[in-house]
C-alpha cells in the first residue's frame, strides 16, 4: 500500500513539472520556458536567433546561431543591444547599456498551442527612435491570453543598426536584416512551439510599425507574414527613411573628431574603429526639429554578395502594389503631437526665428521663395500667420500630429486600399485613461498622445483598476487577436465590442474611433489630408540609394 501511495505522489509530482514548465526541442538546441504565474500560457526570454558579426564585419548582416549542449533556461529578460539612455538625474549624464550577443528573441505560448493544435502568431517589432528599446520593453501577456503566440525581439539600434555609407563595408539597415532574420527564425521554428507559419502577423509601434511597413515592402520578408498591424507609424512618415545617410555618418563622425575628409574610405574606417560608446551616445536623437531621428533605415545599393532589404522608394513599392495581398489594421493616436510637447518651451521660441528647420524632412524644395511661400501656407493654416507663443499650444501640437504622424499615415492606408485584394482597417485612438502616456500639459490637453493605443494592446509596466481602461483594453487586445486569428477584427460582437469594424476604402473611408465607447465614423482627416497632399504631391523628396559623391555635400 505504502509503495502505491510514493508511486503515486512520484506520477504526479512529474505531471505538476511538466505543467509548470515547456520544453521545446529546436535545430539549434533545446529550450525550456516557464508557466506564467497568472495566465495559461509558457515564457520563453532570451533565445539566440542570430549573431552579430564581429570585427570589420560589425555592420554586416546577422549569422546564424552556434548551436548549444543542453538545455537553454529561457528566462534572460534582461538582455539589449548596445544603446546610451540619460541618467534622469539633473547633470542628465549619458549612460551606456548593452551587451554584443543580444540577438535574442521572447515568446508567449499559450497552453493550447500544439502538433495538434496549430495557432496564430504575432511579431512585434519595438520602439525606440531606431536608437533605444529592447523586445522587452513591455508585456505581451494581455494579447497571448487570447490563444496566440506573441513574440518580440531585439536588433541592432542607432549607428550599429543603421548607418548607411552604400559600401560593401557598410551597406546599410543592419538592423532591418536583424529583423528579417527574427522572422525567418519565426518561419522555421514556430511550428515547433506549436505556432501555424502560415498565420503570422507583423506588428510595430511607433518607428516599429515604420519598419514593419518598410520590410513588408522586401522581397526579403515574401511569405513570412500575412497580415499587418501599424500603430502610429509608416514606412512613409518623415523619419522611416534618411535621405541623406552619408551627411548623417559625417556630422556624426566630425562631432566624435573625425578630420572632415570627403573621403568615403577614410570615412568607412573610421566606423570600423569607433568604440561603442562613442557611437551609442551619438546615436540618441530623439527631438531633432526636421521630424527625424538621425540614423534611421536607408535605401541600399545593389551590392555583389550582399542581401539587402530595401533598394526603392516606399513610396513607389506601395503604388505598385508589392505585397498587395496582406490585410492591415493602421492608424494613429488623436494628438500625436503631444509627444514633441517636452520641448514646447524651447522650440517655439525656435519656430518664430526660422520655421523651415521645422518642415518634414521628406520635403524638398529647390526654390527658396517656393519653400517661403509653403512656410507662409503653413503658418496661415496652423498659427494663422501669428507668432508660435504659450497660448498656441494647441496649434503646435496639432502641426507635429499631421506633419509627423497622420499625413504619412493615411498616405499609406489610401494608397493600400486602392491596389490591395485584403481589407484595410483604420482607426484613431482618442480614449484617455491612466495607461496613457503623462506629460506636462495633461491640464490643457485631453487627448491621446503618440503610440497611447499601444499601452492597451501591451504592458508598460503601468498598473491600473479603473474599469474604463480595463474595458479599453479587453475592446482593444480582443480586436487585434481576432485580427491575427480570423483577418478580422470585430469576428464575434459581444457587448463591448457590439458591431463590426468596415474596412477603410477609398470610396467609403470607414475608420474605428476608439474611445469611451466605439464609433464607427467616416471621413478621418479629410482638410488636413488635402492641406499637406496638396504640398506633398509637389515636393515629397523621394529617396534614393547614397552614392560616393554625396559625401563631399
Amino acid at each position: 500500500m505504502w509503495r502505491a501511495v510514493v508511486l503515486f505522489l512520484l506520477v504526479n509530482s512529474v505531471l505538476a513539472q511538466d505543467e509548470d514548465f515547456k520544453t521545446v526541442a529546436l535545430k539549434d538546441g533545446i529550450v525550456k520556458g516557464e508557466k506564467y504565474w497568472d495566465g495559461e500560457f509558457y515564457q520563453f526570454f532570451g533565445i539566440p536567433y542570430a549573431t552579430i558579426p564581429k570585427g570589420r564585419d560589425r555592420f554586416q548582416a546577422p549569422l546564424p546561431v552556434e548551436p548549444w549542449e543542453g538545455e537553454l533556461e529561457a528566462s534572460k529578460k534582461t538582455t539589449i543591444c548596445h544603446q546610451c539612455y540619460y541618467s534622469g538625474d539633473n547633470n542628465d549624464e549619458v549612460m551606456l547599456d548593452g551587451e554584443d550577443d543580444c540577438l535574442r528573441i521572447n515568446l508567449l505560448v499559450p497552453k493550447v498551442a500544439s502538433d495538434d493544435n496549430l495557432v496564430p502568431v504575432v511579431v512585434y517589432i519595438h520602439s525606440g527612435a531606431f536608437s533605444g528599446g529592447s523586445g522587452n520593453m513591455a508585456h505581451f501577456n494581455y494579447l497571448a491570453r487570447h490563444d496566440i503566440i506573441t513574440v518580440s525581439f531585439n536588433y541592432r539600434l542607432g549607428a550599429f543598426g543603421f548607418a548607411c555609407l552604400g559600401n560593401k563595408e557598410i551597406p546599410g539597415n543592419a538592423g532591418l536584416k536583424d529583423q528579417v532574420a527574427a522572422l525567418r527564425w519565426v518561419n522555421k521554428n514556430i511550428i515547433n512551439f506549436g505556432g501555424d507559419p502560415n498565420q503570422v502577423t507583423l506588428a510595430g509601434f511607433s518607428v516599429g510599425a515604420a519598419m514593419a511597413e518598410l520590410i513588408s515592402l522586401s522581397e526579403a520578408t515574401t511569405g513570412l507574414f500575412n497580415k499587418l498591424i501599424l500603430e502610429s507609424g509608416s514606412a512613409l512618415s518623415p523619419f522611416t527613411i534618411n535621405r541623406d545617410p552619408l551627411a548623417t555618418a559625417k556630422n556624426i563622425a566630425l562631432s566624435l573628431g573625425y578630420n572632415g575628409t570627403d573621403s568615403l574610405d577614410e570615412l568607412t574606417e573610421f566606423y570600423l574603429n569607433a568604440t561603442v560608446k562613442d557611437l551609442a551616445e551619438k546615436s540618441l536623437n530623439y527631438y531633432l526639429k526636421n521630424s527625424t531621428f538621425g540614423f534611421a533605415p536607408c535605401i541600399e545599393n545593389i551590392i555583389e554578395g550582399i542581401e539587402p532589404t530595401i533598394t526603392e522608394s516606399p513610396l513607389e513599392l506601395i503604388k505598385k502594389g508589392f505585397n498587395k495581398d496582406i490585410a492591415i489594421i493602421t492608424g494613429f493616436s488623436n494628438m500625436e503631437g503631444i509627444s514633441r510637447t517636452i520641448k514646447f518651451g524651447e522650440w517655439r521660441e525656435d519656430m518664430n526665428v526660422d520655421f523651415s528647420e521645422f518642415l518634414p524632412a521628406d520635403l524638398k524644395f529647390n526654390d527658396e521663395k517656393i519653400k517661403n511661400d509653403i512656410i507662409r501656407e503653413i503658418k496661415q493654416y496652423y498659427f494663422d500667420d501669428k507668432e508660435v507663443k504659450a497660448d498656441t499650444l494647441d496649434n503646435y501640437v496639432n502641426y507635429f500630429s499631421d506633419s509627423m504622424f497622420k499625413y504619412s499615415i493615411m498616405r499609406s492606408a489610401k494608397l493600400r486600399a486602392k491596389t490591395t485584394k485584403k481589407p484595410v482597417y483604420l482607426y484613431q485612438f482618442s480614449f484617455v485613461g491612466k495607461l496613457n502616456i503623462e506629460h506636462n500639459y495633461m491640464d490643457r490637453l485631453k487627448g491621446a498622445s503618440h503610440r497611447d493605443q499601444t499601452a492597451y494592446v501591451l504592458d508598460f509596466f503601468v498598473w491600473t483598476n479603473n474599469y474604463k481602461d480595463l474595458d479599453t483594453r479587453e475592446r482593444m487586445t480582443m480586436m487585434w487577436s481576432d485580427f491575427v486569428k480570423y483577418e478580422n477584427p470585430t469576428a464575434f460582437e459581444t457587448t463591448l465590442i457590439p458591431f463590426n469594424w468596415l474596412p477603410y476604402t477609398n470610396d467609403n473611408q470607414n475608420y474605428m474611433e476608439i474611445d469611451k465607447k466605439l464609433l464607427i465614423k467616416k471621413g478621418l482627416f479629410d482638410e488636413e489630408w488635402k492641406f499637406w497632399n496638396k504640398i506633398y504631391e509637389k515636393y515629397y523628396w523621394n529617396p534614393t540609394a547614397p552614392q560616393p559623391r554625396d559625401i563631399k555635400h
